[in-house]
């Protein structure tokens, strides 16, 4: 049995111990500064104070254990913000599998923490059972200063421009929550809408494209392509297939909607804004063109309603799934045959988008019924499968196309850390922004392959002139067929949190290539 002397020694260590998780798990560590300090003291104070009554103590106990919840999150991306809120705000049953997998080793603090807390509790009873108890001013004194200590921890407080604590964690939700509010807001009342400060005309008035088919994938990371060198045959068709590639694309974000909010949409960084008039669909409009979207992604979580937004100013758009995207799983196979009605519908020049699932983790519950060369006995080994059916549908896509002159253009949104047993985001590392972009045509005689570094940034530009077309907002020197021409941007822009350069990321994780084959190996040399 503790005694009351043994547990007066053991809830100071406690105490510190538990304000150090919280400061860690938090994500105050993540972005270290002097309120780091501050907060610590704080954190520690209500730990001090909570003892005043069974009440307050419960409170503490019971309100730090619920933020525990945040320590995965929070150890591995930091304090809570609008950019990172979103993401989470998309989760749904798929993701959470994933992200649990990903955040395994760190959901065991959370754990360990909430006994703490539970041990703490314990220790403070064994005092309170053994000594006098507080006259009432005392603890009346006692209760308000916690109160006090408690909204300062986690709201902070805000007088005639004085901010006490103002990096308070609640206080940080309620700001992100207003962020993204604003945001939305700000994107339902633009998208869509005309924008007559436009100017648009023909870069080439012989060009007898049928189709320009633009194919998003999701979280394919460059190095497991073998057309980009990776030793693993992975993409057969492509290795070989007529069109260029570029070697060097840097995705404009980490996360699906951080990337493609700045690439689908114009964005100027030194204004830190995103004009939601102009984007892909809209300089297809204004071109005349026939637009048409087909995704395997959800159309009604927040994080999805950008695209889904996006996706209703086209003529036509189909999701295979009716709300979010775990209401059912659908493969990406399955949007075949709606790309091939679209572009058989009329001898119309169409734009057709395919919003694919691709690679998005968890990875191994997208290969479906796919038969891989590759032993599905690992995370990374399903993620090479996922690249090896990436070209296979690329390849069944073209096929649709056959007698017809089209343009395909893909990109990916951003890449993932692949590891053996686990494939999960890790935003400070450098190869989950480099990522693939090709281009394929019917009129392509050669397989071309262009190392130069370019951001995702200016993905609309080489948009704007894949379907022809220049303009006042966007830059006609970036063709797919020139690229080799354009300086080298060897410190591509980037966005996590804020916009900063692609420098500022140094964590690398080489691809691993011992992955286990069904059948032989081939190496594939590039010269």
């Amino acid at each position: 049995m503790i005694t009351r002397k043994t547990a007066l020694v053991l809830l100071p260590i406690l105490y510190i111990i538990s304000t150090l998780a919280l400061v860690y798990g938090l994500g105050y560590y993540y972005d270290f500064d002097h309120t780091v300090i501050s907060t610590g003291l704080l954190f520690l104070g209500c730990y001090i104070l909570s003892s005043a009554n069974k009440f307050t103590l419960i409170s503490l106990l019971v309100t730090f254990s619920v933020l525990s919840f945040y320590f995965p999150t929070g150890i591995n991306y930091g304090k809570p913000t609008a950019d990172l809120l979103i993401p989470l705000l998309q989760t749904n049953k798929l993701e959470i599998i994933g992200y649990l997998m990903a955040v395994k080793q760190q959901i065991l603090i959370t754990v360990v923490f909430i006994f703490i807390q539970g041990l703490i509790y314990y220790l403070n009873k064994i005092i309170k059972t053994q000594k006098n108890k507080k006259n009432k001013t005392s603890q009346f004194v006692s209760v308000i200063s916690f109160i006090f200590f408690y909204i300062i921890t986690l709201f902070g407080i805000s007088y005639q421009h004085l901010e006490v604590n103002d990096s308070a964690f609640l206080k940080n939700i309620i700001s992100a929550y207003q962020e993204i509010n604003l945001i939305h807001e700000e994107m339902k009342k633009y998208i869509g809408s005309n924008n007559n400060n436009i100017r648009v005309s023909r870069l080439n008035e012989d060009d007898n494209t049928e189709i320009f088919l633009v194919v998003i994938g999701e979280s394919v990371r460059k190095d497991y392509l073998s057309v980009y060198g990776y030793p693993l045959n992975t993409t057969p068709f492509l290795n070989t297939a007529n069109g260029i590639f570029i070697d060097g694309l840097v995705a404009a974000g980490p996360n699906t909607e951080q990337s493609l909010t700045r690439t689908l949409f114009k964005a100027y960084p030194e204004k830190n804004k995103i004009d939601w008039k102009i984007n892909f669909v809209s300089l297809a409009k204004k071109s005349g063109y026939e637009t048409y979207w087909v995704s395997n992604q959800g159309t009604s979580e927040y994080g999805d309603n950008i695209f889904s937004a996006l996706a209703g100013t086209t003529d036509k758009s189909k999701f295979l799934k009716k709300g979010p995207y775990y209401t059912s799983f659908n493969d990406d196979d399955h949007m075949l045959p709606i790309v091939s009605e679209v572009i058989n519908k009329n001898s119309n020049k169409k734009v057709v988008f395919v919003h694919m699932m691709g690679s998005h983790e968890p990875i191994c519950s997208q290969i479906n019924d796919f038969k891989s060369n590759f032993k599905l006995n690992n995370q990374a080994g399903c993620y090479v499968a996922s690249i090896e059916k990436l070209d296979l549908f690329i390849k069944k896509i073209t096929e649709l196309m056959k007698g017809k002159k089209y343009k395909l253009m893909y990109f990916s949104d951003h890449g993932l850390s692949v590891e053996p047993d686990r494939v999960f985001h890790d935003l400070s590392l450098l190869q989950e922004y480099q990522v693939p972009l090709f281009y394929l045509s019917s009129d392509e005689k050669k397989h071309i392959l262009v190392k130069k570094a370019i951001s995702g940034l200016n993905l609309i530009d080489f948009y704007s002139t894949f379907i022809n077309i220049k303009t006042n907002v966007t830059n006609e020197n970036y063709t797919f067929h020139y690229a080799d021409k354009l300086p080298n941007n060897s410190n591509p822009i980037i966005y996590w949190k804020k916009y900063r350069h692609l420098s500022d990321i140094v964590k690398n994780q080489p691809p691993i290539t011992d992955i286990e084959v069904n059948s032989a190996s081939i190496n594939i040399k590039h010269q």
